[in-house]
């Protein structure tokens, strides 16, 4: 698929959150001999100030005078967020485009000739700016990648040291973003795919992968469905569960009990609780089952009011604090 100025489109990969599974999601789709893997920018990011390019272009049209762009669809805030959007793509395109995905044992990239007949798979984990998406890339396929957002929460608490409640709540909110998204596009002539990361490890995970290839009309019979299967971890938490000091993404051989579906299963009835409250809902639109409980349930309704009150509170010390602080340094 390709672009006015006959460029290739790149393979968009957005995550609902970071530990989501877009290195994963990447690495399989790179395993197509149609798909590389850039080896500059390995997570592009492009939509996270995407809102400051869309207000640039719906403002510059109103400077104009409107007899010079009567009827020109082209002279448009829509047609000038797409040229924006080429460049972008033209930016992607520009980076070195590897044969293999990272994970593998070769980094060497392809010759010139072979990366240029490749789409470049470029992935981001977040949402953020997601409505925007398809202002700047009208044309472009989308791959939107969720995983059950108490796997997300413990893999985030055990890598980077997060905290629960920051966890479920981030989760939450680019849940909603992802639903409502859905909602606004699901019947437009938008292209974008939402994708399980659980679904990619089940048994079904070959149809999976020959969905989301046949949605991208890259032919699966090209694939290396063998290699998804030896495929090693690269930045998963069980790193740390191994004893590791320090988190790394160095490719790693898969254990026989690697089951990163299954990260929350020693949860206690607090942390359920705290996250149903927060997350619960969205986690049923997605497909996921949720963890319930049925007695005391007025008891636990107080607590997780109480502590969304204590969460307020803390919010708002850390930013008057904040205010505080700027007002000392004028």
């Amino acid at each position: 698929m390709v672009v006015g100025n006959s460029q290739l489109l790149p393979v968009f990969i957005l995550g609902i959150m970071r530990r989501s599974g877009t290195n994963f999601l990447k690495a399989l789709l790179c395993l197509h001999p149609d798909c590389c893997s850039g080896d500059v920018i390995h997570e592009d990011f492009l939509l996270s100030r995407a809102d400051l390019l869309v207000k640039y272009a719906d403002s510059i049209p109103k400077e104009w005078n409107p007899k010079w762009v009567a009827g020109k669809k082209t002279c448009s805030s829509d047609g000038l967020c797409r040229c924006i959007g080429n460049s972008l793509v033209s930016f992607l395109n520009d980076q070195n485009c590897g044969a293999v995905p990272s994970q593998t044992d070769s980094l060497e990239p392809d010759s010139p000739a072979d990366s240029s007949s490749k789409r470049l798979v470029t992935k981001t984990p977040s949402v953020k700016n997601l409505r925007h998406f398809f202002r700047l890339f009208p044309e472009a396929q989308l791959l939107i990648i969720v995983r059950d957002g108490r796997s997300i929460a413990e893999s985030g608490v055990k890598t980077f040291g997060w905290d629960y409640e920051g966890a479920f709540r981030s989760w939450a909110d680019a849940a909603r973003t992802i639903l409502g998204f859905d909602a606004d596009h699901k019947d437009t002539h938008c292209r974008y795919m939402i994708v399980k990361y659980e679904d990619l490890l089940n048994s079904d995970a070959e149809q999976q992968l020959k969905r989301i290839f046949a949605f991208l009309g890259l032919d699966s019979g090209k694939c290396d469905f063998a290699g998804a299967e030896g495929l090693p971890i690269l930045g998963s938490s069980q790193v740390r569960d191994n004893g590791q000091e320090e988190m790394h993404w160095k490719p790693v051989k898969k254990s026989q009990d690697f089951d990163p579906a299954m990260r929350w299963s020693y949860w206690g009835r607090a942390l359920h609780e705290r996250f149903n409250w927060i997350g619960g809902e969205y986690l049923l639109q997605f497909g996921y089952a949720k963890k319930e409980y049925r007695n005391r349930r007025f008891l636990w309704t107080i607590l997780n009011i109480l502590l969304d009150v204590k969460y307020v509170f803390r919010v708002g010390v850390k930013r008057s604090l904040r205010m505080f602080k700027k007002l000392l340094q004028r």
